[in-house]
């Protein structure tokens, strides 16, 4: 991998983060949008744990020399301990098969009208049919498909600001989710959640970079764009609460608005988003799988199983399913933390 310019680094933090959940607007809903403008609040600090949380990790990436799951959470140095992480983001890999499919399904059904089980499945097949073919062929696609996203996504939220189409129901007394129930927990849980995603592109940043000069400015300007990607993006959902709270896909909804024109694009660029973040995980999760002839059958019948259960609908995964994985980051975020410590304490003993 060539190495990395700060630049370079702040694109790679956007691009993990801005899929599917984030540019469909109802991610950001969910843990922000209920609490009205103390949503701000919890954007606001959010922000200011990723970018604590990625700086430790590039700290710790640099220092140990390796951008390896394990080495990266785990301060035991244990096997097994490094063995239950790896396990445990494979499943949580593999549920994201669940939550996009249902949100291929709620896409197709918001936009077209189809049906969600046809939506859902279109999007299982082509996961399916990506993680038994080249992936590497087809990441190339996924990699130009990020500054699409970007640029479509920022264009439709500085739109809605603009437009501003006031309130068509109640600005407040929205329902929290129940394992989200205010903003500083929603908070902790909406960067944990993705905080799992991000662990990994982190420390391969970290490692890559041309320098700690490059690798240390890219993760502070990486997390702090998001941070202000994420206040802008409320900013637009809380135009119209009763209308982002009705729609799976809010600023889909938004789009059609706007422009129909756009919001065919951004229908098109969602549902490709959609894919590739459905597709990259379950080949996180399919690598944990042994090469043998039953390797095949389980990844087709893990689709098939995902599938439905994303017939549940995509604003009740969103509901519990991303929180549940937030509980969990934040356990890794605790080992994290303790591990950065442990290094520091270590360089410096190595130091005296």
């Amino acid at each position: 991998m060539k190495k990395l310019s700060f630049i370079e680094i702040t694109s790679l933090y956007i691009g993990v983060i801005m899929g599917a959940g984030f540019a469909s607007g109802r991610e950001c809903w969910q843990f922000f949008g209920v609490f009205g403008r103390n949503g701000y609040f919890g954007a606001v600090f959010s922000t200011v744990c990723f970018v604590i949380l990625a700086l430790m990790l590039t700290y710790i990436a640099r220092s140990k020399g390796t951008a390896d799951l394990g080495k990266l959470i785990s301060p035991f140095e244990n096997r097994y301990i490094d063995s239950m992480i790896g396990w445990t983001l494979a499943i949580i890999y593999y549920s994201m098969i669940i939550a996009m499919t249902a949100a291929g399904g709620s896409l197709l059904s918001q936009q077209f009208g189809i049906s969600k089980t046809v939506g859902g499945a279109l999007i299982a097949i082509l996961c399916v049919v990506t993680v038994l073919g080249d992936f590497e062929r087809v990441s190339k696609v996924f990699r130009l498909l990020v500054p699409v996203l970007f640029v479509i996504g920022v264009l439709t939220i500085l739109l809605t600001i603009k437009a501003d189409f006031g309130q068509s129901g109640a600005v407040t007394g929205y329902k929290p989710g129940r394992m989200s129930p205010n903003w500083p927990v929603s908070a902790i849980v909406f960067m944990a959640y993705n905080s799992l995603g991000m662990t990994t592109m982190a420390g391969n940043c970290a490692v890559n970079a041309k320098d700690g000069r490059n690798a240390y400015s890219g993760a502070v300007l990486g997390t702090l764009c998001l941070g202000g990607l994420t206040i802008l993006l409320l900013r637009a959902l809380l135009t119209d609460m009763a209308f982002s709270s009705a729609l799976d896909l809010p600023m889909l909804g938004f789009s059609s608005r706007i422009s129909p024109v756009l919001n065919i694009i951004y229908a098109i660029v969602l549902y490709g988003a959609v894919y590739s973040t459905g597709a990259s995980t379950y080949y996180g999760f399919s690598t944990k799988l042994k090469s043998n002839r039953a390797r095949k059958y389980i990844i087709i019948g893990g689709a098939a199983a995902g599938f439905l259960l994303g017939l549940t609908g995509f604003k009740k995964l969103v509901e519990f399913l991303y929180p549940a994985q937030g509980y969990i980051g934040i356990l890794f975020i605790v080992f994290i933390i303790i591990n950065y410590f442990r290094q520091l304490r270590m360089n410096r003993n190595q130091q005296q």
